[in-house]
């Protein structure tokens, strides 16, 4: 008996121990979740898989405010495009069976696509979204409508891009992310099973056991314990939406399917689908993404993630692979960052709250440190390689920023050309070569790469015919018409398919709609007028003829 009670002394101690530290990480889970969600409100789902078994859930705020019914382990979330990982399975199990492969030509199987195209479009494009191929969410949004207000489905999205007979780039060489690649993998799908895709995806989900998961076909299905979508427009409103596409988000599945498909993919161990599929389902295959994942790196730890976004419908899933864990955040409030929140929770989990990211280099600081006198000099438009536009502007001794759809910010002086947010200290903005054709602004902070953005605002175009620019544009890939007409100054009315909008001109052969739009204006050898080419987000390079 001596030498047995100390064992079981020893034995108690370590368990009370385990006991101590499991409630400490769940407090500080619970502490950091709860951050988001206050009263009666829409709420989510969280959970953390270590080392292959469910080590976590969280469960807070409402499913339904109507009724007022609370988010539980039955809830069914819209994970919107983190569905895409499953569309890219569909295409794996093919890939095995030998039905396809990466390389082939999705004209091979949609044979009414981009006739005009010499460029091999190929499977593996559409998986990493290096196809070129436009949007179809953007390419409605040109259109004047709005997607999710739209009544449609994957027929009628492949339908706008049978009409499309450009693309965004040559495949291969630039990497844009498109809904419009993943509609279209559904419909190879259908074409090879013969089944609907949303049919055949069932029995792989049935497969995997995850029987609370499938795709909405129809937006009036009655779906068990769906958690309804609400933003905040001074009050709680439900986001409507009638779309019944699929296959490139609208699928629906809890918290616990979700977590059970991140134990599949850490044990690995065949007992559901091929280890070759899982393994590969795993790995990039071009530009840093792969079969409906991204990869990155965070604190130096290397990760697959992706976002989905429908709506009200906000979802983020995290791998880290080396360290064997995964994040999943679920949410029906368009308030809840999932992805910044996945992030604040893998700190805790793995201890990395104290771990700084490589920060940036900001401007040297000078000797002197006096303050820019003439606020003036920087004013103006300012333009980053991806096409975003920040203006800025100076009202009554201050200087703002002016971003598209975002609240103006204060920018500070903190000697001669560098600023600070007023709502973000650690985010610098230093103005570099006044006056001078390379003038420009570099956004500095800790956490992310500097971005430059240069000045396109300080051209003299006071001697430019700007009433040359009046007329009507067609583009018949999305039958849309475009109607200019000059105003006062740089400013111009812009009628789209009968909605006015107004358009600034920046340069003498470039003008802006909402900052949103960027149109190109095209000129023959004549130097005359001929048409305009608009980028917008995920379409570039759409071609409007002056009629």
């Amino acid at each position: 008996m001596k030498q047995i009670i100390p064992i079981l002394f020893v034995l108690f101690i370590i368990d009370a121990q385990s006991q101590d530290f499991t409630a400490e990480f769940n407090k500080k889970l619970d502490s950091q979740i709860e951050k988001y969600v206050e009263g009666v409100s829409p709420g989510m789902a969280v959970g953390v898989v270590k080392n292959s078994e469910i080590v976590y859930q969280k469960y807070i705020g409402y499913s339904n405010l109507e009724n007022q019914t609370k988010i539980n382990e039955n809830t069914s979330f819209n994970i919107a495009s983190n569905a895409k990982q499953f569309t890219a399975l569909c295409i794996l199990k093919l890939i095995e069976q030998g039905e396809l492969k990466l390389d082939d030509d999705i004209r091979t199987y949609l044979p009414r696509l981009y006739k005009n195209i010499e460029y091999k479009i190929t499977i593996s494009n559409l998986l990493t979204h290096t196809s070129g191929i436009r949007d179809y969410c953007d390419l409605m949004a040109l259109q004047g409508k709005t997607w999710w207000k739209s009544f449609i489905d994957n027929d009628d999205a492949i339908g706008l891009l049978e009409s499309q007979s450009d693309l965004n780039f040559q495949p291969g060489t630039e990497h844009l992310y498109s809904n419009s690649n993943y509609i279209l993998l559904t419909e190879i799908i259908k074409k090879i099973t013969g089944q609907n895709f949303s049919s055949y995806a069932k029995s792989i989900f049935i497969e995997l056991e995850l029987s609370s998961t499938s795709f909405l076909t129809n937006y009036m299905a009655i779906i068990p314990n769906k958690a309804r979508p609400y933003s905040n427009w001074g009050s709680w409103r439900e986001y409507p939406s009638i779309t019944e596409v699929h296959g490139d988000g609208a699928l629906f599945t809890t918290l616990i399917d979700q977590l059970n498909w991140e134990q599949i993919i850490q044990n690995n161990n065949g007992k559901y689908i091929s280890k070759q599929i899982i393994e590969k389902s795993q790995i990039p295959i071009a530009m840093d993404n792969g079969y409906g994942l991204m990869f990155d790196t965070y604190k130096g730890l290397k990760y697959a993630y992706h976002n989905g976004n429908t709506g009200a419908y906000n979802a983020t899933f995290l791998r880290f692979p080396n360290e064997k864990l995964a994040i999943v955040v679920m949410s029906n409030n368009s308030n809840v960052p999932t992805n910044n929140l996945a992030k604040q929770l893998v700190d805790i989990v793995l201890k990395l709250e104290n771990v700084k990211t490589e920060p940036s280099v900001y401007p040297a600081n000078p000797d002197k440190v006096e303050k820019l006198k003439d606020l003036q000099r920087i004013t103006g438009i300012y333009e980053n390689e991806d096409g975003t536009i920040i203006r800025i502007t100076e009202k009554d001794g201050s200087v703002y920023r002016e971003l598209y759809q975002r609240d103006p910010v204060r920018l500070i002086n903190e000697r001669e050309g560098l600023f600070y947010y007023e709502t973000i200290q650690d985010l610098k903005i230093n103005f570099e070569n006044f006056g001078k054709e390379d003038e420009q602004f570099t956004l500095y902070k800790s956490s992310q790469e500097p971005s430059t953005y240069r000045k396109i605002s300080n051209i003299d175009m006071t001697d430019i015919n700007k009433v040359e620019l009046n007329g009507r544009y067609i583009n018949n890939e999305t039958d849309t018409e475009i109607i200019l007409k000059h105003k006062e100054e740089n400013s111009y009315s812009l009628t789209k398919n009968g909605r006015e909008r107004n358009a600034e001109l920046i340069s003498p052969d470039y003008l802006r709609m909402m900052d949103v739009y960027k149109i190109e204006i095209l000129r023959d050898e004549q130097n005359k007028v001929v048409g305009l080419n608009i980028d917008r987000g995920r379409i570039k390079n759409v071609i409007f003829k002056r009629m």
